[in-house]
């Protein structure tokens, strides 16, 4: 299946504010190099990745992860400086803020795999 990414940009936003909400509900407890990143990622519209990555993903098949969400999530771990992709996918299983500013649901993030896999198809 190809990837769908029906809203852009907002809907990451709305994705975000939602869910940040849910388990983060005392936002000062957030260090303001933190409080940096999510400004800098919330104003980062990745959605053209979508559109052009669609001819590297197969109709076939289950759905893939959202490219602009692979790749924002990719960036989030250089700005969090963890430079090892394996590292990166256990710290997104574990904290649900880097799940969450990536666009991945809390529980249901990528594996290491998948990270190459986005990596080949960029």
């Amino acid at each position: 299946m190809l990837p769908v990414n029906t809203g852009g940009h907002s809907t990451y936003q709305n994705f975000v504010v939602e869910n940040f909400r849910k388990y983060y509900p005392n936002p000062d407890a957030l260090s303001r190099s933190t409080w940096d990143i999510i400004d800098r990622f919330w104003n980062l519209d990745l959605s053209y990745t979508d559109e052009l990555m669609r001819s590297r993903y197969s109709v076939f098949g289950p759905r893939p992860r959202t490219p602009s969400c692979m790749q924002r999530s990719y960036l989030l771990s250089i700005d969090f400086k963890v430079s090892s992709i394996t590292e990166w996918a256990a710290q997104l299983k574990m904290n649900p803020l880097f799940a969450i500013l990536s666009g991945f649901r809390v529980g249901d993030t990528p594996g290491v795999g998948t990270f190459y896999d986005f990596m080949k198809r960029l």
